[in-house]
């Protein structure tokens, strides 16, 4: 749940370097011919990883589309040019609507490295994202009160004491309190969708491996990020802006995304909101009181009609002729890789189906088991099982297990003093360990009268009564 159904989350460990701020604005050169369309030629070098360069043709409407790539390992020139087709919401050539941030083509690695972050986050995978337009912001509920009197959104919640609806004076906060048809009704309706979950994943980390959406940092609350903040949410863009220019990726509140919530790999397929099934929301909120549930790599879940204080949304619309990065091309209105090998994780290499600790397939033995690299030793087969143990626990992890379970409860009073300040009428902390995962202990935590403190797979924190 929102507010207390969690996954452990360790700091991010393996890093590449680039966790810099997001890379500065191209530098557009452009050049008009005298015909019925004007044709804009931009090129732009972008960071020492990635060059790009892209070009676009619009028809008389002004409606443009961009194309640029993001690669992690090497410099890439690539080009592409795309027809645009007559679009309202384009107001020059090369510009995104107005509020939204132009989010290039990339290829990147979605996910936890092997022994880092929580089993759903595993296994950690190639994930390809074509050219989308995003919100640079969180939807106001200034923006959401206009959806409402056009008839476009129904009300959200109000029912909960940090709802921003009704409140005075936040026109310019977070939309919250809202589910997700509700979210998804708001983006339909400003001509838009909710993000996809790797959608969502490489825009929060600029298709890096930045563990927080500005890079290495901790979140700092009133600092860096609206976070442990017992007020409720802040107004959007109180903070410095994080990866592609996008404020609030990390903290303010979580925000809803399309993807439903299943074990890794990610697809690219937009998938349909529907009752029974819970869906991924991402990027940490003000409620929460421990850095690790900002990481940009974490995964949170709810059902379709559930809403939350600390659960908003911003939408995201895709460029249209479809726009891959180099090495793919679309298919069924997607990106797939037609050249060239899948990204692992280091250590890992594609062995023709997936990636594998040491890459290659044994051809002396035809097993197929993977070779750990010199040096690797126990460390390589523990990675090897800790992946394993990952799809294990991500396929019990969507719901409580069936039949009973046992449960420990064990004392542990070096966590009273966090209980007493939070919650003091619960002041005594213990531990509950055992069951799959968190939603199956949370019964026996309430019958206890405790209040979830913090959580894991293995167990559950919580405080109370002497």
């Amino acid at each position: 749940m929102p507010f207390s159904s969690f996954t452990r989350g360790l700091a991010c460990l393996l890093l590449v370097a680039a966790c810099d701020g997001a890379p500065p604005p191209p530098v557009t050169t452009a050049s008009a011919t005298a015909t019925t369309a004007a044709t804009t030629t931009a090129s732009a070098t972008a960071t020492t990883a990635a060059t790009t360069t892209a070009s676009a043709t619009a028809t008389t409407a002004t409606a443009s589309t961009a194309s640029a790539t993001a690669t992690t390992a090497s410099a890439t020139a690539t080009t592409a040019s795309a027809t645009a087709t007559t679009s309202a919401t384009a107001t020059t050539a090369g510009a995104p609507p107005a509020g939204m941030v132009l989010l290039p083509p990339g290829i990147f690695l979605m996910g936890a490295y092997a022994a880092v972050g929580n089993p759903e986050e595993h296994p950690a995978h190639e994930a390809i994202v074509p050219a989308i337009y995003i919100d640079k912001t969180e939807v106001t509920v200034g923006a959401y009160k206009k959806c409402v009197a056009a008839g476009g959104c129904k009300p959200p919640h109000v029912d909960h004491r940090f709802c921003d609806y009704e409140a005075k004076g936040k026109d310019n906060y977070p939309i919250n309190c809202v589910d997700l048809y509700q979210a998804s009704s708001f983006c339909a309706w400003a001509g838009k969708r909710l993000p996809s979950e790797r959608e969502w994943e490489y825009a929060g980390s600029g298709g890096k491996r930045r563990p927080f959406s500005w890079g290495l940092a901790k979140p700092r609350p009133g600092k860096n990020a609206c976070y442990e903040h017992p007020g409720g949410s802040c107004p959007v863009g109180s903070f410095e802006t994080g990866a592609f220019g996008l404020y609030d990726m990390t903290g303010n509140v979580w925000e809803w995304t399309s993807s439903r919530f299943k074990r890794y790999p990610s697809s690219p397929l937009i998938d349909e909101v529907s009752g029974g099934r819970t869906y991924v929301y991402r990027g940490g909120s003000w409620s929460r009181r421990f850095a690790k549930w900002m990481r940009t790599t974490l995964r949170n879940r709810y059902a379709a009609d559930k809403y939350s204080a600390s659960i908003g949304m911003r939408c995201v619309k895709t460029v249209m002729p479809l726009h891959c990065p180099p090495q793919t091309s679309p298919h069924d209105g997607y990106c797939v890789r037609s050249e060239g090998e899948p990204m692992c994780e280091p250590r890992y290499g594609w062995d023709g189906d997936k990636c594998r600790l040491g890459g290659a397939v044994d051809k002396a033995s035809g097993t197929g088991a993977p070779k750990v690299p010199a040096g690797g030793g126990q460390r390589g087969r523990s990675a090897v099982a800790t992946a394993a143990a990952a799809s294990s626990h991500a396929r019990a992890g969507s719901s409580a297990a069936a039949g009973p379970i046992q449960v420990v409860r064990s004392r542990t009073p070096q966590h009273d003093a966090d209980c007493r300040r939070h919650w003091p009428k619960t002041p005594a902390s213990y531990l509950f360990k055992g069951g799959p995962n968190y939603p199956s202990r949370k019964p026996m935590v309430r019958a206890a009268g405790c209040v979830p403190r913090d959580m894991s797979w293995g167990w559950t924190s919580a405080c109370c009564k002497n």
